[in-house]
């Protein structure tokens, strides 16, 4: 019981037997009451003093991709008067998993004196606050120690780590003028053949085709494709009711870690890259290109959460006025149904290029679920999930939306490979 609980009990102990005495009329009731006087007096005068506490937090680093060690060191001053025994104690949010040091400490704390203890924490992705440590002071004799929650406000960022990809080949129908790495279906300076032209005077004599100048005896000069920059906008779809959620995790996770992965990978080939969270509100981080961006980018997935805000239940409210048009956009989106196909279609079908990537958490259910129930039942419960999500995937490549379908227990940079790269093409 803390020190205002038992204050309260004493006060109103003494408060009723000294009531209950006078209506009664009867001296021995109020006699009763003096035991209990006395212990409010005393929890009164062994009452600690208040005040006097100063309570700092540093936090290093205080913005680190998920997975980083982070060192935080908690000190308080006392600059009131000196504390017989004095406790501390770290109020930590979900996800920060202490895995070396101490987040308490109970000891003497004399005027002008300092107590301070570290902890090591490896946080899971997320935008996290610290707000308060809680205190408590023993007086001499004092029967429960007053307790103080004391602000001290802090804040951790926990950036989603970008898993590095090799090759993804986009052709949007429209490319920005600086050159990059999208084939720009233009004739110019490139690597691949493109045709070939009349010769005018000024064009560089060693693009010029001898071998059709012999036969037709005219000049003509070999064009290349153009590779030029795109913009690039990235779609995570974190809708609550898209993502697969269970005891052993979700696909939100694995989509944030997508979503981050490409749009890192599109910025570091000379994209312009915008990125949009379509969730509890229409998160939009406004295109543009290099650092900046990326940092911009990271901090808005690291506080991304899944939303359940019954507006934006289907994608058909995607604010497509935000996107150039004849663009690339990546959506990441696990799909809540047939209506989130006709969506993509609709966009597909307004010029847009439009590669889906889709978490797939059907191997890591059926490895969980293994000897917890039916086989037989289990066998068909994943087979007839397998097949409705394959006619969705299907029917989304008939009208030209490249897929990505990735198992999450996958390494994604090896599902894109596969599914995005001229390699993984040919191979098919």
């Amino acid at each position: 019981m803390e020190h205002r609980e038992r204050l309260a009990a004493a006060a109103g102990m003494t408060a009723a037997l000294v009531v209950l005495g006078i209506v009664v009329h009867d001296g021995r009731v109020l006699g009763l009451a003096v035991p209990y006087l006395v212990y409010f007096a005393w929890i009164v005068l062994s009452r600690p003093a208040s005040g006097g506490i100063e309570v700092t937090r540093q936090i290093h680093p205080d913005r680190v991709p998920a997975g980083e060690e982070i060192e935080v060191v908690l000190t308080v001053e006392n600059h009131g008067t000196a504390v017989p025994f004095f406790g501390l104690e770290e109020l930590l949010p979900d996800g920060l998993n202490v895995i070396d040091g101490e987040t308490t400490a109970l000891a003497p704390l004399p005027a002008g004196g300092r107590i301070s203890i570290s902890y090591t924490i490896v946080p899971q992705r997320g935008e996290y606050e610290l707000p308060s440590v809680r205190t408590k002071r023993w007086g001499h004799g004092a029967p429960a120690p007053l307790v103080e929650e004391i602000r001290c406000p802090s804040s951790l960022l926990v950036l989603p780590r970008p898993a590095p990809l090799a090759e993804i080949e986009i052709r949007p129908r429209r490319t920005l003028v600086y050159a990059g790495t999208v084939k720009a279906d233009v004739g110019g300076a490139g690597i691949d053949f493109f045709g070939c032209r009349n010769y005018t005077p000024g064009d560089d004599v060693r693009r010029i085709n001898w071998r059709a100048y012999a036969r037709t005896g005219r000049l003509v000069v070999n064009e290349y494709e153009q590779e030029r920059i795109a913009d690039v906008n990235v779609i995570l779809d974190a809708r609550a009711r898209a993502h697969h959620r269970s005891s052993d995790g979700d696909t939100f996770e694995p989509a944030v870690h997508a979503a981050a992965s490409l749009a890192v990978h599109f910025l570091e080939q000379g994209n312009r890259v915008g990125l949009l969270i379509y969730g509890d509100v229409l998160d939009w981080t406004y295109p543009g290109f290099g650092r900046t961006q990326r940092e911009r980018i990271l901090d808005s997935l690291a506080a991304a959460r899944p939303a359940d805000k019954a507006v934006f239940e289907d994608l058909r409210y995607i604010p497509t006025r935000l996107f150039p048009s004849r663009s690339q956009l990546v959506v990441v989106s696990p799909l809540a149904g047939e209506e989130d196909v006709e969506i993509l279609g609709l966009l597909r079908a307004r010029g847009y290029h439009v590669i889906l990537v889709s978490p797939d958490p059907l191997d890591r259910w059926i490895e969980r679920n293994t000897g917890k129930t039916d086989e037989g039942s289990l066998r068909l419960a994943a087979r007839l999930i397998r097949l409705d999500r394959r006619v969705l995937l299907d029917t989304l490549a008939r009208i030209g939306v490249e897929v990505v379908d990735w198992p999450v227990d996958e390494s994604f940079a090896r599902a894109v490979d596969w599914a995005l790269s001229r390699r993984g093409r040919r191979f098919r």
